[in-house]
């Protein structure tokens, strides 16, 4: 019993065959999607009536915080102003919809002319907002529409700018404004927006495409538009808009059937 008990002491204290396989430093690692915005902005001189650089509707590449599109005061019939708007998208492919929505038409005051020819006087029933012409089209940086550039949207700001929460469609699974082929926004990667407003009429009179984007309307004969305030009245005297414009950015990647505008 003795040698017995010692034999299962012994076989006890022995090793099984083995093996061991470590992974280390397994991650998960979200993605990102960063929109960032810049604009380059032109208005009428108040003082000399010719188009010029516009600083204070101006900015370098940033988030949105207090810049603003339009901010622009003493406006006069024949009035008129181009911005071109540079998308940035960080750093995977998105869809991109955009939305002006107006958020007042004041009226401000009424003249003496303006109360021969306008008998509103509500806080919001200003004219200016039949006035004020607009129109967006995908601009290949240059700051001036060309021959071959696509409008995609125009008309007043009072039928533009309803605030019937629709948003343009500039890149979703339907529409890419920039032409081509159905298709997001490709990570890493810019495209341009530009918008001309007129106090009046406004004509379209695309320029040559040149297929330059250091030019601007400065430097060529215009911005391919133009603006005439004949048929202007009192109506729009001391009237102003004031307006709301957003920008979204959305991935595209396991989303294929997004559109800016969900029913």
């Amino acid at each position: 019993m003795i040698v017995f008990a010692a034999a299962v002491v012994i076989g006890a204290t022995g090793a099984f065959f083995s093996d061991t396989e470590t992974s280390s430093g397994n991650t998960f690692t979200a993605g990102a999607i960063d929109l960032t915005i810049d604009n380059t902005s032109y208005v009428t001189s108040t003082t000399t009536g010719l188009l010029v650089a516009s600083p204070s509707t101006t900015w370098g590449l940033s988030n949105l915080t207090n810049q603003l599109f339009f901010n622009f005061t003493d406006l006069k019939p024949g009035d008129e102003g181009e911005d071109t708007i540079s998308l940035h998208v960080d750093n995977n492919d998105a869809y991109a919809c955009m939305d002006v929505t107006l958020t007042g038409t004041p009226e401000n005051s009424i003249t003496e002319p303006e109360s021969a020819v306008d008998t509103t006087a509500g806080s919001n029933e200003g004219e200016l907002q039949n006035a004020l012409k607009f129109a967006f089209w995908a601009d290949d940086g240059d700051n001036v529409y060309e021959v071959g550039e696509t409008i995609f949207k125009e008309g007043s700001a009072a039928n533009l700018f309803v605030a019937d929460n629709a948003k343009w469609a500039l890149a979703d699974s339907q529409t890419n404004i920039w032409g081509g082929a159905v298709a997001p926004l490709p990570g890493n990667s810019v495209r341009y927006i530009a918008k001309y407003w007129c106090f009046g009429d406004l004509s379209a009179t695309p320029l040559t495409q040149d297929n330059a984007s250091s030019t601007n309307p400065l430097t060529r004969p215009g911005t391919g538009f133009s603006c005439s305030g004949v048929n202007s009245d009192n109506s729009t005297q001391t009237d102003g808009i004031t307006a709301d414009v957003t920008f979204e950015a959305v991935q595209s990647r396991n989303n294929s059937s997004f559109v800016c505008n969900q029913t």
